[in-house]
């Protein structure tokens, strides 16, 4: 029988609800602080689904495969990635021989959280993507130890519930993210500088172009898929804009519009009960008939062959 999930989003309440619950602390639905190990209830987060919040995850050992925003990373002992509100994020299952190494810290915050917290995450990952194309971080020791301090007293302060926890844990927070955050800008300038000293910056300005048209796409394919609107929006034609996404990702720039509305398309027929002609309606496609014509193009099968295999 097809596993239900109503909604592509998932917030701190989906979290909570798919992890463990001894192994959370948490503050109402706007922040929580996990320890995860691996069991077979962590293959409910197989499939894509788009972050109504923010997430930092922790390597403690093992490692784990992440796709975020259809770009794939692996997550190592000692790592740690940051995810951001509207972020397309998929985790790959764990290989079940290495299972009993799996262990990682997991700290999800909602965006009104991260708001009062005067935090802007996606500031912080687009001043640094871009120069060091990853959002992985391999923490120093010193940071490390830093962030298992931080981590065990906001444990300890929330559990206990006392007078004014939340504003005490908001603190402990805000200081941990400044720390992470001085270790990533830091690797940002290491890397501006090498840059400097003679690496071609306009294969960076590219780049830039790049994660700035992926961006795009993340937040309006459901609503636009012509390369007129995203060239328009980047003050570029759509034939220079198209070169460019191809020689630096190696991929058209429809192919890329394309697996984004794919990925929400296959993920509403598999698991959602969400009529087709709905699907058709949040994708916005004018009729079923192109939905079925263009679903059929890419995968081969139509949408109802597709739900039902």
């Amino acid at each position: 029988m097809r596993t239900i999930q109503e909604n592509f989003e998932v917030n701190i309440r989906t979290i909570k609800e798919k992890l463990p619950k001894s192994s959370q602390i948490d503050i109402d639905e706007d922040f929580c602080l996990m320890d995860i190990q691996y069991d077979k209830r962590q293959e409910n987060f197989g499939y894509p689904c788009r972050l109504d919040g923010n997430v930092m995850l922790f390597c403690i050992s093992g490692s784990i495969g992440l796709s975020v925003n259809l770009n794939d990373y692996e997550i190592k002992e000692g790592e740690l990635i940051i995810c951001t509100d509207g972020d397309i994020v998929k985790v790959s299952r764990p290989e079940t021989s290495g299972a009993e190494s799996w262990h990682f810290v997991m700290l999800a915050m909602s965006h009104r959280f991260a708001s009062d917290l005067r935090i802007d995450f996606k500031r912080i990952l687009n001043e640094g993507i871009i120069p060091l194309n990853t959002p992985v971080i391999r923490l120093t020791e010193t940071v490390r130890e830093i962030l298992g301090d931080h981590l065990k007293l906001i444990a300890k302060i929330a559990s206990d519930k006392g007078e004014l926890y939340k504003d005490s844990v908001r603190s402990l927070v805000s200081s941990l993210v400044s720390v992470l955050g001085s270790q990533w800008f830091a690797e940002v300038g290491n890397m501006k500088a090498m840059n400097r000293a003679g690496k071609d910056s306009r294969s960076n300005h590219k780049r830039l172009i790049f994660e700035q048209f992926q961006r795009l796409v993340s937040e309006n394919y459901s609503q636009q898929r012509q390369m007129a609107f995203y060239a328009d929006k980047l003050c570029l034609s759509p034939k220079y804009l198209s070169k460019l996404i191809k020689e630096v990702s190696g991929k058209p720039a429809p192919e890329w519009i394309d697996s984004y509305v794919m990925l929400e398309a296959k993920h509403l027929l598999k698991y959602s009960n969400m009529p087709i002609k709905e699907i058709v309606y949040r994708l916005n496609f004018s009729n079923q008939t192109v939905f079925y014509k263009y679903f059929k193009a890419h995968t081969g099968m139509t949408p109802t062959d597709y739900r039902n295999s």
